[in-house]
């Protein structure tokens, strides 16, 4: 039965450098993926306005909304 060798416990200087690269674009791509998402939502509440607004004009155009109180 073989086993595979265990991991140093020292890293060589590459490894070490590898690791620090990782670690610094993982907080990059954090940061950016945090901006993506907030551009997702505000586009998302800029099209349910643009909906709402068009849903609205629709339903003015078509008499459906009564104004009728506004002339008391």
């Amino acid at each position: 039965m073989t086993t595979a060798p265990l991991p140093s416990p020292r890293l060589s200087p590459m490894a070490g450098l590898f690791n620090a690269l990782v670690r610094h674009v993982n907080r990059l791509l954090r940061k950016r993926i945090g901006e993506l998402n907030t551009q997702i939502a505000d586009a998302r509440n800029r099209n349910q306005q643009l909906t709402t607004a068009r849903d609205f004009a629709d339903s003015d155009g078509a008499g459906y909304i009564d104004r009728s109180f506004l002339e008391a």
